[in-house]
């Protein structure tokens, strides 16, 4: 079925970022966003990856970063989804006014989140093209809206595909270092390393393993589906024999499983500790609380009688993570999930280098 190809142009004011659809040929603007960090030191083995729709950075969270001698900031520029029949951009990065105090950067490198849903339903040749070509022409737009993400050399996909997508997904990739004449990385799940006989390889210069979100949060599991070293273990015991450069992602974050009268269970994400300690919750043991109001708790409605089990990453889990790559891979960049100061905040520095 051929697709029907719908163009969109990003519009870019201070104010306002038009939403453009990917499948249709269509001359755009540039533009660029500021230097938040000064240049840390050669071999820096901290990067980040940033993942807001607004660029909030402050004085003290720069300081931590200066402090981690980051070299390197993965931002979130876009999502690409499949909404009537069509590849669409939602979530995009909003417009950041320059500001005087960001002095100059580490370097900065566009991520776009790409369904495996996009993939499926393009045709091969024509269709994938022009999505290589339509994406490179957004995270151009973005990019060039202020002189730090101006100077970007590195585009990473984040994507992932099935074993019935990779030829395309594959195509996509080499499509997309043609058209933007950049280093393409992506990111890799432990599933598709583990199983690389069947998902392959992608054709890409380096990748990022995300060693995070390590199984499902809703299935009722007592291990942290965030972060278990054992499935971490598991899955990257011939990590050695893996072709490509890796680097290594590991979660800050925290999230909530809401569960209701009928047992049906939601996640939450950003959900943290502080924000069940109120009178709204009980503490019924472990990492479970019991909301005894209806109430809102970080955007999302609870109402009286639900449960909440908490899960995130603690000092010592995630020192346990460093360790174990540490000892299994040697030498390597971390690239921590994400850059917040609300995550950061609950390590100690030292424990993050």
């Amino acid at each position: 079925m051929k697709l029907k190809l719908i163009v969109s142009i990003l519009v870019v004011s201070l104010c306002s970022v038009a939403v453009f659809l990917f499948l249709q040929k269509k001359e755009g603007s540039s533009l660029s966003l500021p230097s938040i960090f000064p240049s840390s030191e050669t071999g820096s083995s901290v990067q980040f990856y940033y993942w807001k729709n607004r660029f909030d950075v402050d004085e003290e969270l720069r300081e931590k970063v200066r402090d981690l001698k980051c070299d390197r900031l993965y931002v979130h520029f876009f999502d690409v989804v499949w909404k009537d029949r069509n590849a669409t951009p939602v979530a995009q990065l909003a417009p950041v006014k320059r500001n005087l105090l960001y002095a100059d950067s580490v370097r900065m490198a566009p991520v776009v989140f790409i369904t495996n849903e996009v993939i499926a339903n393009c045709d091969y040749g024509s269709d994938i093209g022009l999505l290589a070509s339509n994406v490179n022409r957004l995270v151009k737009e973005i990019a060039q809206y202020n002189d730090s993400l101006g100077r970007y050399n590195e585009i990473q996909i984040d994507c992932d595909w099935t074993e019935s997508t990779r030829p395309k997904y594959f195509i996509f990739l080499d499509s997309l270092a043609k058209v933007s004449e950049k280093t393409i990385s992506c990111t890799i799940r432990l599933h598709q390393i583990k199983d690389v006989g069947v998902m392959g390889v992608p054709p890409v210069k380096k990748a990022c393993l995300m060693c995070y979100a390590t199984s499902d949060p809703t299935d009722g599991s007592d291990s942290n589906s965030i972060l278990d070293i054992n499935l971490l273990k598991n899955y990257t015991k011939n990590i050695d024999d893996y072709p490509l450069k890796l680097s290594y992602a590991l979660p800050l974050f925290s999230w909530g499983i809401v569960k209701n009268h009928e047992g049906k269970v939601k996640l939450v994400n950003g959900l943290t500790r502080e924000m069940l300690k109120t009178d709204n919750f009980s503490h019924i043991g472990g990492n479970n609380y019991k909301a005894e109001n209806d109430c809102f708790v970080n955007g999302f409605y609870i109402s009286k009688g639900f449960t909440v089990e908490l899960e995130e990453v603690s000092p010592a889990l995630l020192k346990e993570a460093r360790q174990y790559l540490n000892d299994k891979v040697g030498k390597h960049t971390v690239v921590y999930f994400h850059l917040s100061k609300g995550y950061l905040n609950r390590f100690p520095i030292t424990d993050l280098k």
